[in-house]
């Protein structure tokens, strides 16, 4: 039996998809046999948060697949503070691949890059907690970045979501995907895997 590790944010653990509970959850369902999922997406986690945790939720599991999701929370500002700079960001995620890369060297890595905002929703989005596009688009930028200087699978979101009617009508609070954007993200994700898994 091989493993596959979604880990991210709370759009990884499904929030806003009533229906089935996420784009992983959605994905898992249409994995072959020899294949078992391990959901680690945690609301409201950085890049920061998913080092913490990376021993146990990740590499215990021994996975032959990892698929990172994260940035969005990252780029959020508090009061016009960013959550995690940029480049602290990218130095995440050299962190990251270091660690995947001592443990487990075989191991595959895809990064899925960020869904747009809908930002009449989410400026702010709470007292003084706002998410902004540009920003977005930034940490995306890092993201993608990553992913080419460490030979890691990327799936863009951005133009997909953008084909499809954009934030406003496929996300539920401007951040949040509803189960149609968690379908979508999903399918662009099962899209990026297939040669990965025989």
């Amino acid at each position: 039996m091989r493993t596959i590790v979604f880990v991210g944010d709370s759009i990884t653990e499904g929030a806003a998809d009533h229906e089935i509970g996420g784009w992983s959850r959605r994905l898992a369902a249409k994995l072959p046999a020899s294949w078992r999922a391990v959901h680690a997406g945690v609301g409201g986690d950085t890049i920061t948060l998913i080092l913490e945790r990376l021993e146990r939720d990740v590499l215990a599991h021994q996975p032959q697949v990892i698929v990172l999701a994260v940035g969005i929370n990252d780029s959020r500002t508090w009061s016009g503070v960013p959550e995690v700079t940029q480049q602290a960001f990218a130095g995440g995620l050299q962190r990251f691949a270091a660690c995947v890369r001592a443990a487990l060297p075989e191991t595959r890595v895809l990064v899925v890059g960020l869904t747009p905002l809908d930002e009449s929703r989410t400026m702010p989005i709470a007292e003084d907690l706002y998410y902004a596009e540009a920003a977005g688009r930034d940490y995306d930028a890092v993201l993608q970045r990553s992913a080419a200087e460490h030979g890691w699978g990327y799936v863009p979101l951005q133009p997909r979501f953008e084909q499809a009617g954009g934030a406003a009508a496929l996300t539920s609070d401007g951040l949040h995907p509803t189960p149609d954007g968690h379908a979508l993200i999903a399918a662009a994700v099962a899209e990026a895997l297939e040669p990965w898994l025989p």
